[in-house]
């Protein structure tokens, strides 16, 4: 079967849908398997998660594992680099697990089994033998229905799990995807735990150590905090669910992988006391199983540590009460105090020796509890003691540490410990302590009498030992005798029991010098006392001399100490300094590697699309020709049928069929040819079927004469015998219908007659009816008419209301328009006067300026008259600075400290306001008003080409006299004009003057027309260079 390639995912997945509607679910499989399989579509799009639940979906329906596991690799690897991949795959993976859960529960509601049927199934990956098979079916009283159901639900078992290995596969070594790792290594241990998997939960084991070892997660994810959560996670899950399993190898070794995690160098947050108390929790429990008693308590010591510490914080904030929190240490304590006197004493007879593999073991547990070295039993007394915890226990408990290691009382032991063994074995929690306490009292009890006596009967030790029976007594005495831990023989023969050992082996033999020679010690310092007083005398003179000595001792301890630490930080600065070279060595070594792996992965992926495109327009060139060659060679073998010659292999130009051709052959073959040849014999085939359908018609048509000729007579006798067997029918048809008719008639009359009884009574019941429909209506027209009347009121108040709310509305919208129009014509009103007195000032002011300007020409007129030049043209005189218009003159009302502000208020120096369109003096156009603008009418004042060459009568301000412009023939400063040069710089000017002239200069006279003139004179000159002359009186 050819294999078929869609463009786009939707039209696969809309193909697969169309295909599980008419119940080919396996084919829509391998039609989603088109689309995810090959690297065509390699882009994440939301469809392509759409196909995948659904490829997964049909997957989980056929139980097909392996496809799905294939399926959800390449979509990892499509979109895990994508920004919405992670999430994706999330969605995928929790939904194709869930199916599977799904498909679970209901095998198992079907089957009406639980978790306990499949416990005796030792491996759900092992093929079923035919000798299981027929077990089962001698052993089981299950139906054949009940069977298959089993049957069904070990598959699904299978099945579930097969998909979480699967996930656990697909998730790994990806970064992204920890969060999606963790909680599926989390579902796999419930499911475990649930259905009982041992042999399960150990290869699950081996498979997470497995990826986490060669993932190296601790070069990528463990150096981040979101990573060792993660670890821890997985690992706590791990040892809860091995304990829960009671496989307590593997919970040993789940804890080592635990403390692993929690000693890495990366996690330098304490972690919360709920998961160290859940470690230490089942930690105490492998070593319970174990009868590792010294490290269980060391893990209860931990807990209750950590317990006293949380209650402390819940019930500083008032979560739990004090007395709840007293109870609770209470019952804690009691558990370590009878956790640590359970710890049986060491061995008398310890042997070194240079290996011992135990050791190592016990080193390892120990950093499993936080101890550095192997704790003592002595240690964990001592800190039982110093925690206050023989006392914090249960009062029954409380003289327990002083009757064991405190009270020597051989003879009253066992009767002191009776009341608390009956206290320990009452209480639930407490009476897993039970057997080991006995021994522990019985070892003691042993130890005390081996001091006291050399031999005892038995019987009479069988009195002080009575919370134990003699049995049992004498084979914990053989253990203890095994372990070292006590040195005593049995004597059956004369029924005794002899403590102590008397061999040549024994303990005195071994230590017989040791022992002479501390007698010896012992008697010489009772004959000799002046030797010890001389003794006495050289350690106080040592000790003063070392007093004396001791300052310097101690500085050159603490220089030395000094040193050290010197030392040390220069080491670990040097260490540091090149562990970070090889790091930075080590990670450029790593970019480089990294990049030049893309590079490399680029350059191949690029020539492998290449390829592939270049190989599927190949295959798709040749399908296309092979499709067309086999039309034409159809067409041919048409033909041929239908001239009636023998079928044959069609024979091209080739000389062979298509069977017969391969591909380089067929590549070879021009595709325009094929088309050609196609075409002309489709053509061919058309002519000659319709020169076949021409003959046809043409045969039909004298066959149909024919036969109508023939036909002729036979129609007319049949049409006769036809008509005379119709008037028959009709006679009898007739007669019959006109009994029936009178027959009916008679029948009718009678019923009539029966019927005519009835009328009064259906009179009355008529009006009986009649009345009461007309009561109904009466009432329904009241009421009608009532409803009418109510909606006709209620809709008269809502348009009385709502014609009020508009008048009201518009009243206020009118008085809001009339108080918007007084403010206006206020506004106008305000606008006008401040105009008026602005032009009342501004004319004032212009009086002022042509009695200054007359008074000044008077005065200037003799030395300043205008001159013509060699152009004929009047030059003006050159204008003195005092008398500049906007500043640096002393006449009144110097107009130097003007503010920016235009002449007519309110703007620039280019907008003067509401001044009336007229010009200064006359009726022109300013243009705006501008004084600095450059293109307004009749020149720029600014401009520096402009002079006094300009005729007197061109201002475009208006025809304004001569007798009014104020320098006479140079073209006007007022007004809207642009002509005169009244504000070039004297400079400028004085090289417009002639020769003659410079003695001579304009004089302002600022004084009023009444006073009388002084002869005094004073000149001042500006920054500019002007020069402004001026009378004083």
């Amino acid at each position: 079967m050819s294999t078929t390639y869609f463009q786009k995912p939707e039209n696969a997945l809309k193909r697969a849908e169309e295909l599980i509607g008419v119940g080919q679910k396996s084919a829509a499989l391998d039609v989603l398997e088109t689309v995810i399989k090959p690297k065509r579509h390699r882009t994440w799009t939301a469809t392509l998660e759409d196909i995948l639940k659904k490829f997964l979906s049909l997957c989980t329906e056929a139980r097909e594992t392996k496809r799905a596991k294939e399926g959800l690799i390449q979509y990892r690897q499509i979109a895990q680099n994508a920004s919405q991949g992670p999430e994706s795959i999330l969605k995928v993976v929790t939904s194709f697990i869930g199916d599977g859960e799904r498909a679970v529960r209901e095998a198992e509601e079907k089957a009406g089994l639980g978790a306990e049927a499949v416990a005796s199934l030792q491996d759900l990956e092992a093929d079923e033998t035919p000798e299981t098979m027929m077990l089962s079916v001698l052993t089981c009283d299950l139906s054949d229905t009940g069977r298959a159901d089993r049957d069904n639900y070990v598959r699904w078992l299978r099945f579930l799990w097969e998909s979480y290995r699967t996930c656990l596969e697909v998730l790994k070594n990806n970064q992204k995807l920890e969060e999606l790792y963790a909680d599926t290594a989390k579902k796999t241990f419930a499911f475990c735990v649930n259905y009982k998997r041992k042999v399960e939960f150990r290869r699950l084991k081996e498979l997470l150590k497995t990826h986490l070892n060669m993932s190296q997660i601790s070069q990528f994810s463990a150096q981040t905090e979101s990573g060792l959560r993660l670890r821890l996670e997985i690992r706590a899950a791990q040892l809860n669910a091995a304990t829960q399993l009671e496989l307590w190898q593997l919970a040993f070794e789940s804890a080592e992988d635990l403390h692993n995690v929690l000693s890495h160098p990366s996690n330098r947050k304490a972690q919360k006391s709920k998961v160290m108390m859940n470690y230490y929790d089942k930690l105490a429990q492998v070593f319970w199983v174990s009868e590792n008693y010294l490290f269980h308590a060391c893990a209860m010591q931990r807990i209750f540590h950590l317990s006293e510490r949380q209650l402390n914080r819940e019930v500083s904030k008032g979560d739990m009460t004090k007395e709840q929190a007293q109870a609770q240490l209470r019952s804690l304590a009691s558990k370590v105090l009878l956790g640590a006197v359970s710890v049986p004493p060491p061995a008398i007879k310890q042997q070194d020796v240079d290996f011992d593999p135990e050791k190592d073991k016990q080193i390892r547990m120990a950093a499993l509890v936080g101890h550095n070295n192997v704790p003592q039993r002595r240690s964990i007394l001592s800190d039982v003691v110093a925690k206050n915890m023989n006392t914090s226990a249960y009062p029954e408990l409380v003289d327990l540490f002083n009757v064991l290691e405190g009270d020597f009382d051989p003879l009253h032991l066992g009767e002191q410990m009776k009341p608390m063994f009956a206290f320990v074995e009452k209480s639930e929690e407490l009476k897993k302590y039970l057997h080991p306490l006995k021994k522990v009292v019985l070892l003691k009890l042993i130890q005390q009498l081996s001091q006291v006596y050399v031999t005892m009967r038995i019987a009479d030790f069988a009195k002080l030992a009575d919370f134990m029976s003699l049995h049992d007594c004498e084979k914990f005495i053989v253990e203890a005798v095994a372990k070292n831990q006590a040195v005593v023989r049995l004597d059956h023969k004369n029924g005794t029991l002899n403590l102590g050992d008397k061999g040549l082996e024994s303990e005195n033999c071994r230590s017989q010098l040791a022992n002479f020679a501390k007698g010896l010690q012992f008697t010489l310092d009772i004959i000799q006392k002046d030797l010890k007083e001389q003794m006495r005398s050289q350690k106080v003179e040592a000790l003063k001399q070392l007093a004396e000595r001791l300052e310097d001792e101690r500085k050159m301890m603490s220089s030395r100490r000094m040193q050290i630490e010197e030392r040390k930080e220069t080491l670990e600065r040097e260490m540091h300094l090149k562990a970070m070279e090889e790091d930075r060595k080590r990670k450029q070594e790593e970019e480089e590697r990294r990049t030049y792996e893309e590079k490399r992965k680029e350059e191949d992926k690029r020539r492998r699309e290449e390829a592939k495109l270049q190989q599927e327009r190949e295959e798709k060139e040749l399908a296309e020709k092979k499709r067309l060659k086999e039309q034409v060679d159809a067409l041919k073998a048409e033909e041929k049928k239908g001239k009636g010659k023998k079928d044959a292999a069609v024979i091209d130009a080739l000389g062979k069929s298509v069977e017969e051709l391969d591909d380089d052959e067929l590549k070879n073959i021009d595709k325009n040819a094929l088309i050609k040849a196609k075409k002309e014999q489709e053509e061919k085939l058309k002519r000659e079927a319709e020169e076949r359908i021409q003959a046809q018609v043409i045969k039909m048509d004298h066959l149909e004469r024919a036969r109508r000729e023939n036909e002729r007579d036979l129609l007319a006798k049949v049409f006769e015998e036809q008509k005379e067997h119709d008037k028959l029918r009709w006679e009898v048809e007739s007669k019959q219908f006109l009994e029936n008719h009178k027959k009916k008639h008679e029948e009718d009359l009678v019923i009539k007659q029966r019927m005519l009884r009835m009328i009064p009574d259906k009179s009355v019941f008529e009006e009986m009816i009649t009345k009461r429909r007309e009561a109904q209506y009466e009432r329904d027209k009241a009421e009608h008419w009532e409803r009418t009347r109510k909606e006709r009121e209620r809709k008269k108040r809502e348009r009385e209301e709502r014609e009020k709310r508009e008048a009201e509305e518009r009243a206020r919208k009118e008085a809001e328009e009339a108080e918007k129009r007084r403010r206006m014509e206020e506004e106008k009103r305000i606008r006008e006067e401040e105009r008026a007195r602005l032009d009342a000032m501004a004319e004032k002011q212009r009086q002022r300026e042509a009695e200054i300007e007359a008074r000044r020409e008077k005065d200037t007129a003799p030395a300043a008259a205008p001159r013509e030049t060699g152009r004929g043209v009047l030059e003006r005189p050159p204008m003195d600075r005092g008398s500049d218009r906007w500043g640096g003159g002393d006449r009144a009302g110097d107009r130097g400290d003007r503010p920016a502000g235009d002449r007519w208020g309110g703007g620039d120096r280019g907008d003067r306001g509401d001044r009336p369109a007229g010009d200064r003096w006359g009726g022109g156009d300013r243009a705006g008003g501008d004084r600095a603008g450059g293109d307004r009418p009749g020149g720029d004042r600014w401009r520096s080409d402009r002079g006094g060459d300009r005729p007197m009568g061109d201002r475009p301000g208006g025809d304004r006299p001569r007798a009014d412009d104020r320098w006479g023939s140079r073209g006007g400063g007022g007004g809207g004009g642009g002509g005169g040069d009244s504000w070039r710089r004297s400079d400028d000017r004085q090289m417009d003057r002639p020769a003659a002239a410079p003695a001579e200069r304009p004089r302002l006279n600022l004084q009023p027309r009444s006073a009388p003139k002084d002869e005094t004179k004073s000149s001042k000159t500006d920054d500019d260079g002007f020069t402004a002359v001026s009378k004083r009186r």
